[in-house]
């Protein structure tokens, strides 16, 4: 269940990030970041209230509110990292190579994450098996663009940063959560608590920008897009990572820069076969790898010492 809910959310982000590809300037950003965590944030706030008033859980330790308040803070700073850097990024570089640097760097970020923590070492195939796709992803995202990078002016460049960045963000707010739901925190509350210090830099940037901007997208067209390609993906995955491991979340979600490519050509972009090819390659790796890594441990049969037959 949780791998279907993470495949539905990379489906509709897919979307929503081939739609808004070409349409964002800066300015366009930031609104679309103001409004989508906005109101995500009051919708779950509410959710989270009528869910307490009808069904008040077991009370929490004092030990364990302190944990859960130092995670959701962590939270915060991890999204605000991930969605004002990737949605940033896009208004300097095209959707697929934002969501190719976002999500190829996933898995290496969680399993760097994993070493630096000192947790359970991951083996020489799940390294390898994160160095293929990061490579697979790239390579896909040079087919979608031929030549970007080459004489590409410095923004492009501080773009690219921006979506590597926001690529360890996203590792970072996989492995939080994970840790949430250990704890037993409702996704709702999760998704409650989250996007505070996201909406209120967007705020800000946006104020010190002053409006204006290029952009076509109207509010109207902006809400519908943040709450289809936001919101609900958001809260899709917020259940499934709280469920799954890190790095099978990382590895599935390597699939969203093909699947953004698709979109985009659905959405008027040119179709390139090579690309198509590279897209096929990279979502049947990510499904093939995540089924791996979500395998359960083979578990070693003890053995037992045969006694020989007592002689009579």
């Amino acid at each position: 269940m949780p791998i279907v809910l993470t495949l539905a959310s990379v489906l509709l982000q897919a979307g929503a990030e081939g739609f808004l590809s070409g349409r964002l300037d800066v300015t366009a950003s930031l609104r679309l970041s103001l409004l989508a965590f906005l109101a995500t944030t009051a919708v779950f706030t509410a959710v989270t209230w009528l869910r307490r008033r009808s069904r008040p859980g077991p009370p929490a330790t004092a030990a364990q509110r302190a944990r859960i308040r130092g995670l959701l803070w962590r939270m915060n700073i991890a999204s605000t990292v991930t969605f004002l850097g990737f949605y940033l990024a896009l208004a300097w570089v095209p959707a697929a190579l934002g969501a190719s640097l976002v999500a190829g760097v996933g898995p290496l970020a969680v399993l760097l994450m994993g070493t630096r923590a000192g947790t359970k070492p991951s083996g020489p195939v799940a390294w390898a098996r994160a160095v293929l796709l990061l490579a697979v992803s790239l390579a896909t995202a040079a087919c979608i663009q031929p030549g970007l990078l080459l004489g590409a002016g410095p923004m492009v460049y501080a773009g690219a940063v921006l979506a590597v960045l926001a690529g360890f963000g996203a590792a970072s707010l996989a492995v939080v959560s994970r840790r949430l739901g250990a704890l037993g925190v409702d996704p709702t509350r999760v998704m409650a608590h989250r996007f505070h210090l996201t909406y209120v830099l967007a705020t800000v940037l946006l104020v010190l920008r002053g409006g204006g901007g290029t952009s076509e997208l109207s509010v109207g067209t902006t809400v519908i897009t943040a709450l289809v390609g936001v919101v609900v993906p958001l809260y899709l995955l917020q259940i499934s990572v709280q469920r799954c491991p890190p790095l099978v979340t990382m590895v599935l979600l390597t699939a969203l820069p093909g699947l953004t490519y698709m979109a985009q050509v659905a959405f008027g972009d040119a179709f390139r076969p090579p690309a198509a090819a590279m897209v096929v390659i990279l979502v049947a790796l990510t499904v093939v790898f995540a089924l791996l890594e979500a395998r359960p441990p083979r578990s070693v049969p003890s053995q037992v010492p045969v006694r020989s037959p007592r002689r009579v």
